[in-house]
Parts: C-alpha cells; sequence; structure tokens
C-alpha cells in the first residue's frame, strides 16, 4: 500500500517446523506507525492482533514468504526464475524454443495431461490460437514463486478475445464470439539448469467469472465460441 512500510527485519520470528513467521504485532504496529492520516484512521477502528488470539493465529498460520525464500538453497533466485518463465510464455510455452524445456518436461492440465515434451510441442504448434483470435490478450500477471517450493513460479492469466479468424487448420470456422476467461492459476517448475520441468495451465479460481462454463484453458475457450468439448 501506497505510503505503508513493510515490517522491519526484527518483527519476523522463527516458530515450529522452523519456517520464518511474521509477528503479527509488531508488524500491526510497523504499519500503524508509517500509515498516512487516512489510513492510521481506518486502521485504527481494527480490533489489536493480540486479541482473542488473533496475535497467535498470526504467529504460527501466518507464513513468511520473504523470509522463506531467503532460507532457500535453490540456485536460481526467484526474479531470475520468473524471467524464466516469462521467456517461456513470449515463446508460446516454449513451442517456438524447445531448449527451453527440459528432456523430462511434462505438461498438466486438469483434463489433458501429463503430456511429455514430445506430444506437448506437437499439440501446441499446431494449435495457433492466434489465428483465431487476433486480438487475443491472454492477461499474464501475478508473478510469484512458491516458497514451500523455490523451484516453482506460480502465475495467473484472464484470456480475453474475439474468434474472428479460423482455428485448427481451418477446421473450425470464425464465430465471431467473444471469450472472457475467469482467472485460472498457472505454473512452471524448473531444474538447475534453469530448463522448465512442467507446465501447469488451466486450473480455474473461481469459476462464476467469464462466459466458458466454468471451463479454463482450450476447453473453456472453445465453449465460449459454442463448438464444445473436443
Amino acid at each position: 500500500v501506497s505510503g505503508v512500510n513493510v515490517a522491519p527485519a526484527a518483527a519476523r520470528v522463527v516458530l515450529a517446523s522452523g519456517r520464518p513467521r511474521v509477528n503479527a504485532l509488531r508488524a500491526t504496529e510497523a504499519v500503524r506507525i508509517s500509515a498516512t492520516p487516512a489510513e492510521a484512521e481506518t486502521t485504527s477502528s481494527a480490533p489489536a492482533a493480540e486479541e482473542d488470539g488473533v496475535r497467535e493465529f498470526f504467529d504460527t498460520q501466518m507464513v513468511d514468504e520473504a523470509g522463506m525464500l531467503a532460507a532457500s538453497t535453490f540456485p536460481i533466485p526467484p526474479a531470475d526464475l520468473i524471467a524464466k518463465c516469462k521467456l517461456i510464455l513470449a515463446k508460446n510455452n516454449g513451442a517456438e524454443d524447445a531448449s527451453l524445456l527440459a528432456d523430462s518436461f511434462k505438461f498438466v492440465a486438469p483434463v489433458v495431461g501429463p503430456l511429455d515434451k514430445n506430444r506437448f510441442l506437437a499439440a501446441f504448434q499446431s494449435f495457433k490460437i492466434e489465428e483465431g483470435f487476433p486480438d487475443a490478450q491472454f492477461n499474464y500477471y501475478h508473478f510469484r514463486v512458491d516458497p514451500f517450493d523455490p523451484s516453482r513460479v506460480w502465475y495467473d492469466a484472464r484470456f480475453v478475445g474475439t474468434n474472428t479468424g479460423p482455428l485448427i487448420g481451418g477446421n473450425l470456422p470464425a464465430t465471431n464470439k467473444k471469450v472472457e476467461s475467469p482467472p485460472q492459476s498457472c505454473s512452471m517448475c524448473f531444474n538447475e539448469n534453469g530448463e522448465c520441468t512442467q507446465l501447469t495451465v488451466g486450473y480455474v479460481m473461481d469459476k462464476q467469472l467469464g462466459n466458458t462454463g466454468g471451463l479454463g484453458g482450450v476447453y473453456g475457450i472453445l465453449y465460449a465460441i459454442g463448438y464444445g468439448l473436443p
């Protein structure tokens, strides 16, 4: 939040299981001290963190992500790992540069997969979504490294596009229908050489949103333009 400083290092403690966790009371105090007048008015009405067991819950159940990542032994720093993830996305999930994918690579979606590297490349190289959706916006966002698995990058996507062109080599004519996908959780796992070992996509976070019938990935896109499931 603009104008609010993060809690100092002294606000962190290490509790059971050895994972760094946030000291909720000190963190709350740090926020209140550095808040603007308007923010201070909002936070002053909030219950004190130590009341009704809230402090204990924060201390034992809220993970200190930064602390866990700082203690990681995975050789690729989070910022570099996220950059590798974004490069693979720019290369059509690695279909345009197979060297970015490990030989042991697998693709896993809610319905499809696991697919090995060769089957995945064949599928993605033949299905060119931009031909069917020239205005496609994949809307990738919220990239972050998993503190429990520092070799994995999570990110979200909300595809939007209008089907003004044919799909699957012209087998599916354009429908001129607009697709608005719900937010979907995706991830990439990497080995120590920086090669992607796994790609997961299409896990819908709220099926009430969008017009894909609660489906993610390609299945949701086909549903929204009236072609149903393959």
